[in-house]
């Protein structure tokens, strides 16, 4: 698998995009998940690149990063309202993590985009999961 970022793959990623499952418990193995903050490293359309210090559901037992897609795109829009209003509702993608030193560098001086790749790490997998399959109840 071709990489993007210069640095080791670090966690199995999923963006989970229901809303009323919010993951207390581990969708692959069942365990207690905890909370985790990282900076994310986000490509928004058509050329932004943004690290975002962000709190996700963490499995340590599988690895897996869980980010809530609605609370993520509230807080890109937020961001860019004041920044480049135009990006509002654009296509993302969220591309790795970087290390909290590396962000706080980024947070008193602007990250090049070399820089950021540089120092990216890339998702092991990007997962997915369906809530039929794993006996999930919807909300209705």
């Amino acid at each position: 698998m071709k990489r993007l970022g210069k640095q080791s793959p670090r966690h199995n990623f999923f963006l989970n995009p229901y809303q009323d499952v919010r993951f207390t418990s581990c969708p692959k193995c069942g365990g207690k998940t905890k909370q985790r903050k990282l900076p994310l490293v986000i490509h928004i359309d058509p050329m932004n690149l943004l690290a975002l210090n962000k709190t996700c559901r963490y499995c340590p037992y599988c690895d897996l990063l869980i980010a809530h897609q609605d609370e993520l795109e509230a807080q890109l829009a937020a961001i860019f309202a004041s920044r480049n209003p135009e990006a509002i509702g654009n296509d993302y993608l969220v591309l790795g993590t970087i290390d909290r030193a590396v962000w706080r560098k980024g947070v008193q001086a602007s990250l090049g985009l070399q820089d950021m790749l540089d120092n990216l790490h890339d998702f092991k997998h990007v997962w997915q999961f369906e809530p039929a399959h794993y006996g999930w109840v919807k909300d209705e």
